[in-house]
């Protein structure tokens, strides 16, 4: 990452870091639930139970984990973050470092995760390289959360668009991208075009799964699937229908792919070194 990037994901990481844990979708029990489960599945896909995780924040990843493997390690560059980190138990580790250039020997971990993190870097390549560098044979790299081009595209389309004309469901997706910066801007003090410094990969218009896929490819890992994620309106459907119904409706989004990925908010990754 460039200087501007890193200071600017330090500034903005370091203000909203007291509620940030309270405010994050992602720190949502059903979230929390699916990425615990899709972890014990990285964990048995890997001989061993050496974990790095790149852009640990506050420790969403790690707490996850901590009873899943054996000795995990926390990378990120804003101080008052991992100052959330719970360590007590023992098998913890946090270095303060940049995600293109870690300090670790080659094929040091059996597996790396990246979560809520890939559209704050500028240059995937760089990254996706570095995961590999410490990545035992084998080893896998398990990215999640990230912003899905199609659907951020689709979101930015609407900026021409009345809002008053939008669904309860469509609104709050629309405001994300026409008001986000601004919100923050008044809850936080931190400037706009602050906050979307700290985020080139939503700024460039979110990432595109197959370009994610072929670079992978190219820094050094032998297989890269990616999978959609968290359909348009999920949640709403989760709290205000059933659980049982999101999953009825996230089936038939599957089945109809490729036609319906441009409704999937995210994308995750399992590559295999």
């Amino acid at each position: 990452m460039s200087k501007s990037v890193i200071d600017a994901n330090i500034e903005v990481h370091t203000r909203m870091v007291a509620r940030y844990d309270r405010e994050e979708p992602h720190f949502r029990t059903e979230n929390q639930e699916k990425i615990r489960a899709r972890l014990k599945l990285l964990r048995e896909s890997v001989p061993g139970g050496r974990l790095l995780d790149v852009g640990c924040g506050t420790g969403f990843i790690i707490h996850l984990a901590a009873d899943i493997f054996d000795e995990i390690h926390g990378v990120d560059i804003t101080p008052a973050m991992m100052a959330r980190v719970r360590t007590d138990n023992g098998n913890i580790t946090l270095h303060e470092s940049r995600a293109e250039k870690m300090p670790f020997p080659d094929a040091s971990f059996d597996a790396v995760t990246a979560y809520s993190f890939a559209d704050h870097v500028e240059d995937l390549g760089a990254l996706l390289s570095e995961v590999a560098r410490v990545l035992k044979p084998g080893g896998v790299f398990y990215a999640d959360l990230i912003p899905h081009r199609q659907f951020w595209r689709a979101l930015n389309e609407l900026k021409s668009t009345d809002p008053s004309s939008f669904s309860d469901i469509i609104a709050p997706e629309a405001a994300m991208v026409t008001e986000n910066d601004r919100k923050v801007e008044e809850q936080f003090g931190i400037e706009a075009e602050t906050f979307r410094r700290a985020e080139p990969g939503k700024e460039s218009g979110g990432i595109d799964p197959f370009e994610l896929r072929d670079t992978a490819l190219r820094s050094g890992f032998k297989s890269c699937e990616t999978t959609y994620d968290w359909y348009l309106g999920q949640g709403a459907v989760m709290h205000g229908q059933s659980f049982a119904d999101s999953a009825v409706i996230e089936a038939y989004l599957r089945r109809t792919l490729p036609l319906t990925n441009h409704l999937f908010k995210y994308v995750y990754v399992h590559a295999v070194r």
